[in-house]
């Protein structure tokens, strides 16, 4: 027992002194959804698993906050599928705020709220746009939050929402959440476009323009695919799993892994317990075992993590923020190297992020 303490204390050591070297990035958590319960991110909040604090304690440097956005059920309004009374409660300059509020405004009071939070804390946080940013907050101590919008309902049918969205510092859209909307359908949809729209290609094609990155995570197969073709930058997964290891349709085929890394793209484990394992408790090293299957299909350069935290997201293991640090433990374990390690943490999205970004200035 002594030996194996002794050993556990020196992982964790070295688990610590490895966050001091390399940028650690989490690609998606939907703690934004919890705003208009007040939720206070500056604060050790036991509602939420992301916070200033737990990410200090898990050692993580970054993190994309998306502004998720429920698919309302056909003959419902959007407006219904979000607490507006709980917005307008704990943001009383909102008190005027419209009960037909549209997913674009949605989305963008997210946002606000972002900068908001950031601007009261700016000595210990920022919000980063672009790769650079990421590496010059981890120099000066600060964690960073990225923007990104999951479910492309937020765009409203309008392509000048693109523009507009990337004006903002989104860094990507999930093209689709659970059912099929304009763009595209999703893995719990009824198949309506058969794939992706017409008005799909143009939202894509913009998003190649603007330096935004293509999520498809939550998208049908034929989604997928489609989007693959049209798309003339690489794809991203921001939180998907292996449907080898747990066959539900929200996970990805090895076909697929390997169709994304073909094109050069990335897809990141989530900590889901429903898409890690399909029976029993899932634990951390179900998620090691989904990112090792990764690996094996599309090599090291096409992989990281992407928890879900605060969108049902959580193992045990790692259970919030506060134990991130704990992947990087087991991946120690495993005797994978620093280097190997940028990678999954955030340096093969970045790559990614930087290709797609790159494009805008092109265009």
């Amino acid at each position: 027992m002594f030996t194996w303490l002794v050993n556990e204390a020196a992982c964790f050591q070295a688990a610590k002194h490895l966050h001091d070297r390399i940028l650690t990035l989490d690609t998606h958590c939907d703690t934004p959804m919890f705003f208009p319960q007040g939720v206070r991110f500056d604060q050790r909040d036991p509602r939420i698993l992301y916070d200033l604090h737990k990410m200090t304690d898990g050692r993580q440097d970054a993190v994309i906050m998306a502004a998720y956005l429920p698919q309302p059920a056909i003959g419902e309004k959007f407006s219904q599928t979000v607490d507006i009374a709980g917005i307008i409660k704990h943001n009383p300059q909102l008190q005027g705020l419209s009960t037909s509020l549209s997913p674009t405004a949605y989305a963008d009071l997210i946002f606000d709220k972002l900068e908001q939070i950031v601007a009261q804390n700016i000595q210990y946080i920022s919000i980063a746009r672009t790769p650079a940013d990421l590496y010059e907050d981890k120099r000066n101590g600060r964690k960073s939050i990225m923007f990104g919008i999951e479910n492309g309902l937020a765009l409203g049918q309008d392509l000048a929402n693109v523009h507009h969205f990337a004006q903002r510092g989104v860094v990507y859209i999930t093209l689709c959440h659970n059912g099929d909307n304009d763009i595209c359908d999703s893995n719990k949809g009824a198949s309506m476009h058969n794939g992706v729209s017409s008005f799909g290609e143009k939202v894509i094609q913009k998003m190649n323009d603007e330096g935004i990155m293509v999520d498809l995570s939550h998208a049908s197969e034929k989604s997928f695919y489609d989007a693959l073709d049209i798309s003339r930058m690489p794809i991203v997964c921001s939180h998907s799993n292996s449907r080898e290891l747990c066959d539900v349709p929200r996970n990805l085929t090895d076909d697929q892994m390997r169709a994304l890394a073909r094109k050069g793209g990335v897809a990141h484990v989530t900590l889901y317990h429903g898409f890690l394992r399909k029976d029993g408790e899932a634990t951390v090293m179900d998620a090691i075992d989904h990112l090792e299957h990764a690996i094996s299909i599309m090599g090291i350069d096409h992989v990281g993590f992407g928890t879900d935290f605060d969108g049902d997201g959580t193992v045990r293991g790692c259970a919030d923020a506060s134990e991130l640090i704990c992947l990087t433990r087991q991946l120690l374990k495993r005797k994978y190297s620093e280097h190997d390690l940028r990678k999954i943490w955030g340096g093969n999205w970045l790559r990614v992020m930087a290709q797609v970004q790159a494009e805008k200035q092109k265009a």
